[in-house]
């Protein structure tokens, strides 16, 4: 081995693995769509040079990255469409692996695997991805405004009695898809200090029965929701407050039903979210503050244009 080069860098990944690599990534391919908003948040979206079909779509965002092609489906990406874009770093989802990854590593291509998006972990992410890229500062002043409105939340909420604290049922992009625990709105839903009823379950995704819903009365249900032009977030929201057997509910007798768009739930736009899901749950404690505020933050320091969207249904 030769003598280490100042150029030399290392991190950690979302599994904890120490990452060394010669010099920081220049030319880099994201299958990770939260890992791409990120690397535009650093001020990086001009070394991205690849992306998956979904980000694409994303005009916003796609007006912070100039220069990438898509390689294809984020679960099978387009091997060759890769290897010809000679990327320095390719940068996936540790929860959610290509389904051919062997195919990148036999070619000697080693995957980056930085989620991004939990709200626990997004300061450790977002540092790795500042070293990789060579946007320590930028990651810094990142982790400053995230922690800024949690610790906002974390003190609105410092307070309650045990009697004040709503049990939730948080349901996924899926109908009866809970997010159970450790997923993204559990996280969220920790700081903001609800009660997910289903991480009783023990798991992180696990399919629930209407039935089920119905013998937990939750007092709160927050849906996610995955935007598709035919259905607004209202419309969503609609839909759950008129499932059969849910007219029961607690959840549903107060009107405390709320539709959240999933790029508020996960990824670097989550502080906006966490600030949402307190809101929901507790309106008095948090009358002063709104998420409009920290999405206003996040385009004016981050990304440009975030601050416009569809996020959340009813609006506090």
């Amino acid at each position: 081995m030769g003598a280490v080069s100042s150029a030399d860098i290392s991190f950690s990944d979302s599994e904890g693995k120490l990452i060394n690599l010669p010099a920081p990534a220049e030319r880099v391919v994201c299958l990770n769509s939260d890992a791409a908003e990120m690397m535009v948040a650093l001020g990086a979206g001009d070394k991205i040079v690849g992306l998956t079909d979904s980000v694409m779509t994303d005009t916003t965002l796609m007006s912070h990255i100039p220069n990438a092609v898509s390689v294809g489906d984020w679960q099978t990406p387009n091997f060759e469409k890769v290897l010809q874009l000679k990327p320095d770093a390719v940068i996936t989802y540790s929860s959610s692996k290509p389904k051919n990854q062997d195919q990148f590593l036999n070619a000697g291509i080693n995957l980056t695997y930085l989620d991004c998006y939990k709200i626990k972990t997004l300061d450790h992410d977002v540092r790795s991805l500042g070293t990789l890229i060579d946007a320590a500062d930028k990651a810094e002043a990142y982790t400053q405004f995230k922690e800024k409105w949690e610790g906002l939340v974390s003190s609105k909420v410092a307070n309650l009695a045990p009697e004040q604290i709503p049990s939730v049922y948080i349901e996924g992009y899926s109908d009866y898809s809970a997010n159970g625990m450790d997923s993204g709105v559990d996280q969220e839903l920790s700081v903001a200090k609800g009660t997910n009823l289903a991480s009783a379950l023990r798991e992180q995704w696990p399919k629930v029965t209407p039935e089920w819903i119905i013998s937990q009365n939750p007092g709160v249900i927050i849906k996610v929701v995955s935007l598709k032009p035919e259905k607004t977030l209202a419309q969503v929201r609609d839909d759950v407050l008129h499932r059969s057997g849910f007219e029961t509910l607690s959840a549903v007798k107060n009107n405390q039903v709320f539709a959240l768009n999933g790029d508020l739930a996960y990824g670097p736009r989550s502080p906006a979210g966490l600030v949402y899901v307190a809101k929901a749950l507790y309106p008095d404690q948090l009358q002063d503050v709104s998420p409009d505020d920290v999405l206003k933050e996040y385009a004016e320091k981050f990304v440009s244009g975030m601050e416009k969207g569809e996020y959340y249904s009813p609006v506090l």
